[in-house]
């Protein structure tokens, strides 16, 4: 990151914390945001295995007009917790009134699980008795020792006394993230009108209901393999518009989810078209025989504006796929009073 970066950036940060702050964990899927890049630039300067370094005198005065503590507070740690023959260290950590901040890596001691790629998979916590919200970012992967650095962001709803005693913890971490892009035009066969049905299983997210929205009946799954993870059910006309239904697997442990574009031969993006309330796609999860929610979510991609020949027309995947993630129990305990500003 640049001077100038550094200072484009910097502006941003007070209100995209509050925002973020004031959302829940779960939304909290937010890799690369604005202030985790600002964030992430300031703590690998800050921060070495061992203990703190020297700070580049710059860029710390940059951040001092704006964020002093976060350039200042931040307090060796330096606990170690090995689990599956992953071993995580705390290296450093700060508390300031409500917000709070760790930097930790995680390492294979037997093996090469752990790859560039790797994400905590929202598993990572500071526990304290008050309720809270954060969010994570790979600041760094060292190839050469497999090591992998993160920085977590918390804010807590009520400002945690120094007495409690804190332990943050892991408990999984996801690797082996696979990027495809897939031309599907040719999967797709005929467009034809298709046999619909109401959403078949519990839907996924807060915001959909489902009323009223139909989907491709997946009892008439065509089953063609796109990529590992994922499976392209059908495709079809309904009223008009053009349905497109995927099937992800085992989203519980691997996260695997995509995005389609349409567009025609003169590259014109004609997106995802609109379902009731402005939703473009639809997501439930499968039922098991006995009847429980299974781990494959299926999505439907609903187009209702494009050009009247389909032919012209290409729709592409983009497509990102995981292994199963490692589960474990990676935690330490340390007093809040040793951190604390």
């Amino acid at each position: 990151m640049t001077r100038e970066d550094l200072l484009a950036a910097i502006g941003e940060i007070d209100e995209t914390m509050a925002m973020e702050a004031d959302t829940e964990r779960k939304a909290y899927r937010m890799k690369g945001k604005r202030l985790l890049a600002v964030v992430a630039a300031v703590l690998l300067l800050t921060c070495t295995a061992g203990a703190l370094a020297a700070v580049n005198e710059d860029i710390n005065a940059l951040l001092y007009r704006v964020w002093p503590w976060a350039s200042q507070a931040l307090k060796p740690v330096n606990l170690v917790c090995e689990d599956q023959g992953i071993r995580m260290e705390v290296v450093s950590a700060s508390l300031r009134g409500q917000e709070a901040f760790v930097t930790l890596t995680m390492r294979d001691m037997t093996g090469d699980r752990i790859d560039g790629t790797v994400d905590l998979f929202d598993s990572e916590t500071l526990w304290l008795p008050y309720d809270g919200s954060g969010t994570c970012t790979l600041l760094d992967y060292d190839p050469e020792t497999g090591t992998a650095s993160f920085a977590v962001y918390m804010r807590f709803s009520e400002q945690p006394a120094e007495t409690d005693k804190v332990t943050f913890s892991v408990s999984r971490v996801l690797t082996g993230k696979r990027k495809i892009t897939v031309d599907l035009t040719p999967l797709l066969g005929e467009i034809r009108e298709a046999e619909t049905v109401p959403v078949p299983g519990g839907i996924r997210g807060g915001s959909v209901d489902g009323d009223g929205v139909e989907v491709l009946n997946p009892e008439n799954s065509r089953e063609i393999t796109v990529t590992e993870g994922v499976t392209l059910a059908g495709a079809g006309l309904c009223g008009g518009a053009l349905h497109v239904q995927l099937r992800y697997d085992d989203i519980y442990h691997t996260d695997n989810h995509g995005f389609l574009a349409l567009t025609d031969t003169a590259g014109n993006d004609y997106g995802h078209g609109e379902l009731p309330k402005g939703i473009g796609t639809v997501s439930w999860f499968g039922r098991e025989t006995n009847g429980v929610d299974s781990s494959d979510s299926w999505q439907e991609y609903i187009f209702t504006d494009y050009p009247e020949k389909l032919e012209n027309l290409v729709l592409t995947g983009e497509f990102i796929t995981a292994d199963p993630y490692i589960a474990g129990d990676w935690k330490v305990s340390f007093p809040l009073k040793s951190i604390s500003e």
